[in-house]
């Protein structure tokens, strides 16, 4: 089996032993996540209307801009931290991640007034249960960050696999009260939100705690580590808004019916973009490694071109085969959303260069603030403004084509900026 590896770590020129046994434990987490995934996409699909699940999405993507109060960034560099021995960051960064989320609840808490004041019971009620739940959803999930920072894809995996089946039974059990109590929107919507939120906070409080125990309490913290990550959070800013803004935006522009068919279009595609997105995550501990001694940096400029080039086949196979499959795939498990398969179809494209994301994590590992600073407001600004001209005229082919075209930016200029 060495001489495999061996064997295809010439080819590769990377470490494949070392991302065979990551990617082993994190392909299994994904495979499992993605099952969880799959099964609720049906259940959404066949059992909550279109426009009740509009809405959920309406909501997830208001307070997803507002998680950039929760600082983000930090988690990054949580991770980079740790990967170069500085375990003490995690105990200092998580605390700072926490009480900043309660900034979310704030913006939801606004939002709820604001829809109760116009006359929409089922938004204001959404907006609400997600500002009580918000912090300990999300703002303890920084515990993956300390596992992959240590370079620990196992146990990380095992904890994952334990959130996905409990976030899947609570969600189908939400789904199933829904569809047979046949609730009117604005309770459905509430009892939605406060699914999700609470599939999410359970698990992240157990897990959260048993990382905090494994670090002792005069562990090394990196004293850059906080800095480091408030720059991040700042320049997650514009990426943030242009993740959810296509969301907002054929909400306000054509209703909640055609953000679900525009949710449904997207999702196959996202889910594969977070299976290939495994070899990105194991590497980012080591190149934060290899980016910390001078030799190394320079190494990775002459040889990630070449491993991201062949890379790209697999994407495009796959591709390929989507494209292909996408017409029967909808008809079996999504027959309702038929119309999303155009849309996805081209949305898939978007994938072609998706190995080059590994410059968008060199650049991380990289620690260069100029040059993360230009990246992370230049490529999500074209995404947005592409998304604000396109979507008022074409619609859902404006929110499709913008995505790509912001997805083309998001591969191309780490690419130009890491080798500069």
């Amino acid at each position: 089996m060495r001489r495999v590896f061996k064997t295809l770590s010439r080819a590769f020129e990377t470490d494949a032993e070392y991302l065979a046994q990551g990617t082993f434990w994190l392909t299994t987490g994904k495979v499992v996540g993605m099952a969880a995934s799959f099964l609720l996409s049906i259940a959404y699909a066949r059992y909550l209307s279109k426009d009740l699940y509009g809405s959920y999405r309406y909501v997830l993507s208001m307070l997803g801009i507002a998680g950039i109060l929760a600082l983000p960034g930090i988690g990054t560099a949580i991770v980079r931290s740790v990967a170069q021995g500085f375990e003490g960051t995690f105990r200092r960064g998580a605390k700072i991640i926490f009480f900043s989320s309660f900034g979310i609840s704030l913006v939801g808490l606004g939002f709820a007034l604001i829809f109760f004041v116009k006359g929409s019971p089922a938004l204001a009620s959404g907006f609400l249960i997600g500002a009580l739940f918000v912090p300990f959803g999300e703002g303890l999930g920084n515990w993956r960050g300390y596992y992959e920072g240590k370079k620990d894809f196992r146990k990380k995996t095992f904890y994952n696999i334990a959130s996905h089946v409990f976030y899947a039974v609570i969600m189908l059990a939400a789904i199933g009260i829904i569809f047979f109590k046949k609730l009117d929107v604005a309770p459905a919507l509430v009892l939605l939100l406060g699914a999700y939120f609470l599939a999410h906070a359970l698990p992240n409080i157990l897990f959260f705690r048993i990382a905090l125990r494994q670090i002792s309490k005069d562990a090394p913290e990196d004293e850059h580590a906080i800095p480091y990550g408030l720059h991040l959070s700042m320049l997650s800013i514009p990426a943030t808004v242009a993740n959810y803004i296509d969301s907002v935006l054929l909400y306000a522009f054509l209703g909640p019916a055609a953000l679900a068919t525009y949710s449904f279009a997207l999702a196959p595609i996202e889910q594969l973009k977070a299976f290939f997105s495994i070899v990105p995550e194991v590497a980012f501990p080591k190149l934060s490694e290899k980016t910390y001694r001078p030799e190394g940096e320079e190494d990775l400029k002459k040889s990630l071109v070449r491993k991201s080039l062949r890379t790209s086949v697999i994407t495009v196979l796959g591709i390929a085969v989507y494209i292909f499959l996408a017409p029967y795939f909808f008809q079996i498990f999504f027959p309702r959303y038929i119309e999303s398969v155009k849309f996805s179809q081209v949305f898939s494209l978007s994938l072609a260069l998706f190995p080059f994301t590994i410059f968008n994590v060199a650049l991380k590992a990289e620690g260069n603030i100029k040059k993360i600073y230009i990246y992370n407001v230049l490529a999500p600004v074209i995404q947005i403004a592409a998304l604000l001209a396109l979507i008022p005229f074409y619609g859902l082919w404006g929110a499709v084509w913008g995505k790509i075209i912001g997805r083309s930016a998001n591969y191309f200029l780490p690419l130009l900026l890491f080798r500069k």
